[in-house]
């Protein structure tokens, strides 16, 4: 556990509410890093963070919620690697292969993360988290204006959605990036492919399809 965290589970009683909810977002977080997002309950950030369960659902009314504050930090997270990887590029295509290889690094150091923000996505995950649409639909902009200047310079077909490409570009990341992790083991025992190689092909694949 670091300083960090430890600081939020040492101190008196006597906690503010602001620092009180950063104890149990501190304990959450520290739960979904050991044990992952299908193990994660309520009952572990109550003991993590050595306080009542009724105290916890004074500041978080459910599981999700609390999940939901911590996919503020997660797609933070994200977007600073995805400005890592393309800041380098003028070019739209090379940015939307960047865009690929960082979703891949991203879920290689912050699998807990990833899976999180996947997790957010299904339809029954209740989200309202003040904060969480915007960094969403910042994420969403973030992506299509990479495309629109695409367009613009004539890079990307003009004939395509920005918007489609964007949800379709995300959706197969994501769906490479699982099969990658969940088959690598195979990938590189019995044929032989090299899983960043796999990536890499994968970027080149999808920005052929929208080059002008």
């Amino acid at each position: 556990m670091t300083n960090s965290h430890n600081k939020y589970f040492m101190v008196s009683k006597r906690l503010t509410p602001e620092t009180r909810k950063s104890q149990i977002i501190a304990a959450a977080d520290l739960v979904l890093l050991e044990v992952g997002i299908d193990r994660f309950t309520v009952d572990q950030v109550m003991e993590r963070a050595k306080i009542a369960k009724g105290t916890v659902y004074n500041y978080y009314t459910n599981k999700d919620e609390m999940l939901a504050e911590l996919g503020l930090k997660a797609l933070a997270l994200m977007h600073e690697y995805f400005n890592k990887e393309i800041e380098k590029y003028d070019d739209s295509i090379d940015k939307i292969k960047g865009i690929c290889r960082a979703c891949y690094k991203y879920y290689r150091q912050y699998p807990e993360y990833f899976e999180l923000i996947s997790f957010m996505e299904r339809p029954e995950f209740d989200i309202n988290v003040q904060g969480l649409l915007k960094i969403s639909q910042d994420f969403q902009r973030y992506t299509n204006s990479i495309v629109i200047a695409g367009q613009e310079k004539g890079q990307i077909k003009k004939t395509l959605d920005p918007a489609m490409i964007n949800y379709i570009l995300w959706a197969s990341c994501v769906g490479v990036v699982q099969f990658v992790e969940t088959k690598k083991k195979l990938l590189k025992n019995h044929h032989e492919i090299d899983t960043e190689l796999m990536v890499q092909t994968f970027a080149e694949m999808i920005t052929e399809g929208i080059k002008a």
